[in-house]
């Protein structure tokens, strides 16, 4: 039996290690750090990410909740911007890989499910799960939608993108190039919507929808 590693796995599983490289990193720059200082360098930079991303997600959820989810949402927010941009410098981006989107989904839906359980209690939670039957495809509807969406769309970006160099690449064979000349003209336009601006706003669309939906539940 042959078992191979989809290309998009092992730059995930790379991505990861570096962001806990540069969390040990960092958590050991603030630990050092003068808390009468003004923060600087990678200290600011960590500071500034965890208040933003925690003053976020405070908009958004309940008071009881936000501090037991930040966790969760703020390391989702960061792998998913990593894993997004990843198209930048030459990876196959994680998130135009089914398997992991729906890896990623699968938690925010089990975090739904557990909190619709412990607010309703077992015996109601099952008979409003299976009846109607049509609940039924109700609970299942985040869990395709949210993991389609992300994947759908990075991985739409990363085609046309694949398109644009073969058309440039074919234009440069026209006129007896050896490489592709018309690409680098182009392309960073289109890398700046396609990996830069759509890859930031899937991130704060799958954070945000995760988000409310665990919200709902847990109201």
């Amino acid at each position: 039996m042959k078992i191979s590693l989809q290309p998009e796995l092992i730059f995930s599983l790379i991505i990861m290690t570096a962001l806990a490289i540069f969390f040990v990193y960092a958590g050991k720059k603030v630990m050092a750090a003068n808390p009468l200082e003004r923060p600087k360098g990678v200290v600011l930079v960590v500071e500034t990410g965890i208040e933003t991303v925690y003053n976020y997600m405070k908009s958004i959820m309940p008071e009881s909740f936000e501090k037991n989810y930040y966790p969760y949402f703020a390391m989702l927010f960061v792998y998913l911007i990593c894993a997004n941009l990843s198209g930048l410098i030459g990876f196959d981006s994680p998130t135009s890989n089914y398997s992991i989107t729906l890896a990623i989904t699968l938690i925010t839906f089990v975090l739904i499910q557990w909190n619709a359980l412990k607010k309703k209690g077992g015996l109601t939670y099952i008979k409003e799960l299976i009846w109607p039957p049509t609940n039924l495809l109700s609970a299942v509807a985040p869990l395709i939608s949210l993991s389609m969406r992300l994947f759908g769309n990075i991985l739409s970006g990363t085609i046309l993108m694949g398109l644009v160099y073969s058309f440039t690449g074919w234009l440069s064979g026209l006129i007896s190039v050896p490489f592709n000349i018309f690409g680098p003209v182009i392309a960073p336009v289109l890398h700046a919507y396609f990996d830069v601006f759509s890859g930031c706003i899937q991130t704060l669309v799958f954070v945000t929808l995760s988000s409310i939906l665990i919200a709902i539940e847990a109201e």
